[in-house]
């Protein structure tokens, strides 16, 4: 006789900064939400430094973040390079001529080097970022600052986090960013229930030594959600 009952949710701990987390949850397909009970445990706070950046009418930005976005000056139809979709559609939002350069750093700096603008840079970006992305266009022979207009503060795992990582069946945790990744292995959660998503190699490597099970296909969310999804097929 088939057994007909719904399946249990699966806990998904949520550690990214908490507006992104609670966009990825909005934007879930509806079939893979009603499989997962959301859990928001932000490791990072972002915080705006508030320092003033004035840019030159003839330079162009870059942006690894939405958030180098949001706490980044208008755009007045300036050109920038940007990380991912959505990235650049914010940046165009904003004023700014945004093209999209790739989906991670490296793909970025590979970008500008082939396609190389008559224009001064700035990187405009978080207190700690990997990929040296300035260092590594000044060596190919541009002219590159950096403007740091946030910063990322570490937050303990809360309550709900360890109370859902000792008591669920089964915990999906999907890491975004490497200094997520190194945040949540730093805390050393030890719970066997835990299945943990990296959104790419830099990420997983980020994370060690803690155990992690799949890597996306590519860095975005599309590639996350089918991570996820596999991940709870497989469980």
């Amino acid at each position: 006789m088939a057994n007909n009952a719904p399946l249990s949710p699966v806990t998904l701990l949520m550690t990214r900064p908490l507006a992104a987390a609670e966009r990825f949850v909005e934007e879930m397909p509806d079939d893979l939400m009603a499989r997962v009970t959301p859990v928001f445990s932000p490791l990072l706070r972002i915080e705006p430094t508030g320092d003033a950046l004035g840019l030159l009418p003839d330079m162009a930005a870059i942006f690894s973040s939405s958030n180098g976005v949001q706490y980044g000056p208008e755009g007045a139809g300036r050109m920038a390079y940007c990380v991912g979709a959505r990235t650049t559609a914010q940046a165009k939002a904003k004023g700014w001529s945004a093209q999209m350069a790739g989906q991670d750093a490296d793909a970025l700096v590979s970008y500008v080097i082939g396609n190389p603008p008559n224009k001064s840079l700035v990187h405009i970006r978080g207190r700690h970022t990997r990929g040296d992305i300035a260092g590594r266009l000044v060596t190919a022979g541009h002219t590159v600052t950096e403007a740091i207009v946030y910063d990322q503060v570490p937050q303990p795992l809360n309550n709900a986090a360890r109370t859902a990582m000792i008591e669920s069946d089964a915990t999906i945790v999907p890491l975004f960013s490497p200094r997520t990744a190194v945040e949540f292995a730093k805390q050393d959660p030890r719970a066997k229930c835990l299945n943990v998503i990296a959104l790419s190699a830099a990420v997983a490597e980020a994370a060690h030594p803690l155990k992690v099970h799949s890597v996306a296909e590519r860095p975005d969310a599309a590639a996350m959600y089918a991570a996820i999804r596999q991940a709870i097929s497989s469980g």
